[in-house]
């Protein structure tokens, strides 16, 4: 239902207030306006966009996780999209989501439904998160490619199909 919405209720309610204002005020003004605010909401997306991305990098740096940053990127993202489609729905919608309060209303509203969690990076960079539920696995690879073979090494059985999460242990040789 989201998606019926999206593609064709919207479209079709831009084109109906497009029709009017144009009938208002004259398709040449329409056309400029529209022109306009893209052009314009570009020159902000890409601005703004890029304080964003230097926010994010600075808050990585100091090991935390910038959530509000990386929130703010995506309303800005989903804020040029809908700049740059024609329609003056859309572009109000956009040029509310490059003003900061209005991103923090939305965070406020939207931000504790998220749950954000670190995946294993740090500062210093990836880290090693073993699996207690899961299976190890060896595996062995002769040159010709022809011959794998996996087992268990807990009881020496075949488990591939299996829902539990995989631990493949193993050493990587990088040859120069």
């Amino acid at each position: 239902m989201p998606l019926f919405f999206i593609f064709i209720v919207v479209p079709l309610l831009e084109l109906m207030l497009l029709l009017e204002v144009g009938a208002i005020i004259g398709s040449g003004w329409t056309f400029l306006i529209i022109i306009v605010t893209a052009i314009i909401g570009t020159k902000l997306v890409k601005q703004q966009g890029l304080q964003t991305w230097s926010k994010i990098q600075q808050e990585l740096a100091t090991g935390s996780l910038p959530a509000q940053a990386m929130f703010d990127g995506i309303c800005i993202l989903i804020s040029g999209v809908l700049l740059i489609t024609p329609g003056f729905m859309t572009d109000i919608l956009g040029m509310l989501l490059l003003t900061p309060p209005f991103r923090k209303i939305v965070y406020s509203q939207v931000g504790h439904r998220v749950q954000v969690r670190s995946a294993g990076f740090n500062a210093s960079g990836f880290s090693h998160h073993s699996s207690s539920s899961g299976q190890t696995f060896e595996h062995d690879l002769n040159r010709d490619n022809n011959a794998h073979s996996s087992h268990d090494m807990n009881n020496g059985t075949n488990k591939s199909l299996n829902n539990e999460p995989t631990t493949i242990d193993g050493e990587y040789k990088r040859k120069e």
